[in-house]
């Protein structure tokens, strides 16, 4: 038996079929342009981001070479504060030895 058609088969497409493949490339490629601009988007974010965080980081380190210093200095004045405290505890036994002994 034969089958329903006349046999032939057309080489041309439906034209529904065709349109709907030609609404497809149209959608992929809206699709495709947004996600690219939106990419350009974050790529352009992420490089101030990481620009911040870089400008954030010598920042830190200028702090910290700050604090550093700083700490550096008040032990020192805190040793210099240390040997006259205890020059002046000296002088004061000495002051005490002396008024002791006079009387």
């Amino acid at each position: 038996m034969m089958g329903l058609g006349n046999g032939r088969r057309s080489m041309k497409s439906p034209p529904l079929v065709l349109a709907a493949l030609v609404a497809c490339v149209v959608i992929l490629g809206f699709n495709y342009w947004i996600a690219r601009s939106r990419s350009m988007e974050l790529q352009t974010r992420v490089l101030e981001l990481e620009n911040r965080v870089r400008r954030a980081a010598a920042e830190r380190g200028a702090v910290e070479l700050k604090k550093n210093e700083f700490q550096g200095e008040l032990e020192k004045q805190r040793e210099q504060l240390d040997k006259i405290q205890s020059s002046h505890n000296f002088q004061l036994e000495s002051v005490n030895r002396v008024y002791q002994d006079e009387k």
